[in-house]
């Protein structure tokens, strides 16, 4: 059985039909969930947020603008996976640039095997995370976290070239 559910941001549709094809394969309910709950001044998660993922409870998530209490700290991450899903949970957050104040990432509650950025050609302040999901079974999963940018659509497609290039 495989259910997926349209929640609050854009999730890749091919992330999604590769995770639906996995938990057919594997009889796993997989929740993959997009999320830019971010709120406040500091663009960082705050308790509305926060309250949704523990509502809704996702497996995996793309997270964007990915900070807590006004910081991308490891430490600061941590406490947010913890509060927001569980301990258990592994995360990845794409590195600092110069001026990568609002960085992607990937929650996930199985382990992380592999992860990295590419750069977004169009902005410096994020790029393109993306991680390998160690999923149950025998097939894994690579999950690609993106906030494109909404100044024009030129530059939306060159972004989504982009990715679309470093998928294949």
């Amino acid at each position: 059985i495989c259910k997926l559910r349209p929640v609050l941001g854009a999730a890749l549709f091919l992330i999604a039909t590769m995770v639906c094809a996995q938990a057919a394969t594997t009889n796993q309910v997989v929740m993959i969930m997009a999320a830019n709950l971010s709120s406040g001044n500091f663009m960082s998660y705050e308790a509305p947020g926060i309250r949704i993922f523990q509502g809704l409870k996702p497996d995996i998530v793309a997270i964007q603008e990915f900070r807590y209490e006004g910081s991308s700290a490891e430490t600061q991450l941590r406490a947010l996976v913890d509060l927001a899903f569980g301990p258990e949970f592994s995360f990845y957050r794409e590195p600092y640039t110069a001026g990568g104040d609002i960085p992607n990432g990937i929650v996930s509650r199985w382990p992380i095997r592999n992860s990295g950025s590419w750069d977004d050609p169009v902005l410096d302040n994020r790029g393109f995370a993306w991680a390998l999901i160690d999923l149950p079974g025998p097939e894994d999963l690579y999950v690609v976290s993106v906030h494109l940018y909404t100044g024009s659509s030129t530059d939306r497609s060159t972004e989504a070239t982009t990715i679309k290039n470093q998928i294949q």
